[in-house]
């Protein structure tokens, strides 16, 4: 677990290390967390934990069941609603990116791939999480659209969420998505607009048939 550190506010600091604790699968969906026992292990006051749970409410990472906390528990249709923002929202940001993208970006991009075939190979799902959240956020910055990338962070957390639990849970299932990678950073590469706004939409549309397949 992240230690607390005095520079930032605690609030702050409770929010993020709560926040990637639930994304990285410390939590079970629909598990209760106790806000006095998440103060007693960070080693803080209750306060900041309560304004980092209605943060994370907020979020819609958390919700609160007459008076009580829960880690979400994402229902079939909620998966859907989210996979099909994304793909509106992040086959945008390739077609974007295809003209706005920096050489250091396209770096960026290819040592990621690299590091994921990597993960794949060693059977990692963590870090193949980690890797495939780290791949989609490059892109949605080199768009280079603050307010794309503004709408996209209202959901990002429930994307990490809901992809981290699949892929935590069925990465197997996932394995040909580092080709898909490779495709989109093709197009991006070829600075190909159309293309790499196909290739994005069709690697989001594949991620959600699975899935939809998987949680039934």
């Amino acid at each position: 677990m992240s230690k607390i550190k005095k520079s930032e506010p605690l609030h702050n600091q409770v929010y993020h290390i709560v926040k990637r604790m639930l994304i990285e699968g410390e939590y079970q969906p629909g598990d209760r967390l106790v806000e006095v026992k998440l103060a007693e292990s960070l080693g803080v006051s209750r306060a900041p934990v309560r304004e980092a749970i209605r943060m994370l409410i907020q979020d819609g990472l958390l919700e609160q069941k007459e008076g009580l906390v829960y880690l979400i528990n994402p229902t079939t249709q909620t998966i859907v609603e989210v996979f099909q923002c994304r793909q509106s929202l992040e086959s945008l940001s390739a077609r974007l990116a295809a003209k706005n993208i920096s050489d250091s970006q396209l770096q960026q991009l290819a040592q990621n791939i690299q590091e994921t075939q990597r993960a794949i190979q060693q059977n990692d799902s963590k870090e193949i999480g980690r890797l495939d959240q780290q791949f989609h956020d490059l892109i949605i910055e080199a768009s280079g659209n603050q307010q794309l990338i503004s709408l996209m962070s209202i959901i990002q957390a429930k994307i990490s969420y809901i992809r981290n639990s699949i892929i935590r849970n069925f990465y197997q299932n996932f394995l040909t998505f580092a080709d898909e990678h490779q495709r989109i950073y093709q197009a991006l590469l070829e600075r190909d607009e159309n293309k790499a706004e196909m290739e994005m939409r069709s690697h989001i549309e594949k991620n959600l048939s699975v899935s939809y397949t998987l949680i039934q």
